[in-house]
């Protein structure tokens, strides 16, 4: 399912127009980012939880030249499914 079959689906299930769906799937997505953003973790109970996560800077090898450089840190989004989704 891509984002324009999921604004359908969200329209159809709450009857509602799909540019009105559309904004609520976009408005949805930039509050998570946001959080994301500002190290805020979103939990959604009976869905999931989205963490970001921090990765300290690192050691790193280039295997085509085998020199030693370092990778920058860096936060990335992480999803972590809750139990009843897990079981599907």
């Amino acid at each position: 399912m891509n984002k324009k079959e999921l604004v359908a689906a969200i329209a159809t299930s709450c009857g509602t127009s799909q540019s009105q769906a559309g904004e609520f799937v976009n408005a949805f997505c930039e509050t998570i980012v946001g959080q994301l953003k500002g190290n805020q973790n979103v939990a959604i109970p009976g869905f999931g939880q989205f963490v970001a996560k921090h990765r300290p800077a690192r050691e790193m090898r280039n295997p085509a030249t085998g020199k030693t450089m370092m990778a920058k840190a860096k936060t990335s989004a992480q999803f972590k499914p809750s139990v009843g989704l897990k079981d599907l």
